[in-house]
């Protein structure tokens, strides 16, 4: 490349970013708008960008306040969990909004205003009854035509995975063993020293698991585990095991799972709540253009996620 096209470039950019700062008021680095601000003010209009009626939606469960996710034209819903590391962001009053999806209460969002929802690795840390309620919000706040994607664990994955002895996939045991992560999660011993049964149960029932410190009278052990998993029926294993988790211990401890997700159960939960043309889709897929940014969407966990998008 010339420096010649360099420099044109520099200016369109500079251009794009000015024209986006005087609409919305949003402060724009240079980084941001060479991604993919241009396109916002390409297919959006001035009210939607003025509100950032773009919303990540998320439950305390990763990263802080947003959950790993920082867009100047996303607006974050979230709740700031209990135990925050270095690192992770907190809760800012100015450009966030504070919202606990455990309370089944009203999204802090107008009917028919929003643009875009998403929830990454959200509804898998909130019980169904919670999640059947999050949906009918995310559908009464969007516009007509408006888009939620969702991306959770697939625990399809999970559960071929223990019954196959895989221990490959469990390549994430080793991160979350680390002292650092041990007041986060709630373990009594590191992850890498617990049964495979135990570690299969924390990936969607945490606090059922007996390495959970949370107290937690119904807590499955190895044995049981093993003969829900060998002789019930997949759905009736993963609500059973699911069943024994107390949502007043995920308070305390947001960062872990407590629901399982496959395709069908999600699929089927947004239809109850009125969505159409919901899609199966790969990272980086959508009907979508901006949701295809590989810096902002879909960049965490892919290995073991299922991905979905729908359309109100």
């Amino acid at each position: 490349m010339t420096e010649l096209v360099k420099n044109v470039m520099r200016k369109i950019a500079v251009r794009t970013r000015n024209t986006i700062e005087n609409k919305t008021g949003v402060k724009i680095t240079y980084n941001s708008v060479k991604n993919d601000l241009d396109m916002y003010l390409q297919l959006y209009n001035k009210e939607s960008l003025n509100n950032r009626a773009f919303y990540n939606i998320c439950s305390g469960g990763h990263g802080g306040f947003g959950g790993h996710f920082y867009h100047p034209m996303w607006t974050n819903i979230d709740v700031e969990a209990p135990i925050l590391l270095d690192g992770w962001k907190r809760y800012n009053p100015e450009k966030d909004i504070w919202h606990d999806l455990l309370d089944q209460k009203p999204l802090p969002i107008e009917s028919d205003t929003a643009e875009i929802i998403q929830s990454q690795y959200t509804i898998e840390h909130i019980d169904n009854v919670s999640a059947n309620y999050f949906f009918k919000e995310v559908y009464r706040s969007l516009k007509p035509g408006g888009v939620f994607k969702v991306v959770t664990p697939n625990i399809e994955l999970d559960y071929h995975a223990y019954l196959n002895d895989d221990k490959y996939f469990y390549n994430w045991v080793n991160l979350h063993s680390s002292p650092r992560y041990h007041p986060v999660y709630g373990y009594k011993i590191p992850l890498n020293q617990a049964s495979r049964e135990q570690v299969a149960l924390v990936h969607f029932a945490a606090n059922a698991s007996t390495i959970h410190k949370g107290n937690n009278p119904r807590q499955i052990k190895d044995e049981e585990f093993k003969e829900v998993m060998h002789t019930m029926k997949k759905e009736d294993a993963l609500d059973y095991c699911t069943s024994r988790c107390s949502m007043e211990i995920q308070r305390q401890y947001r960062s872990n799972h407590v629901n399982w997700w496959n395709h069908q159960k999600l699929a089927e939960t947004l239809k109850a709540a009125g969505f159409k043309n919901i899609k199966i889709l790969a990272p980086n897929q959508s009907s979508v253009p901006v949701l295809r940014n590989q810096k902002y969407f879909d960049n965490l966990y892919n290995t073991v996620a299922l991905f979905m998008e729908a359309e109100k």
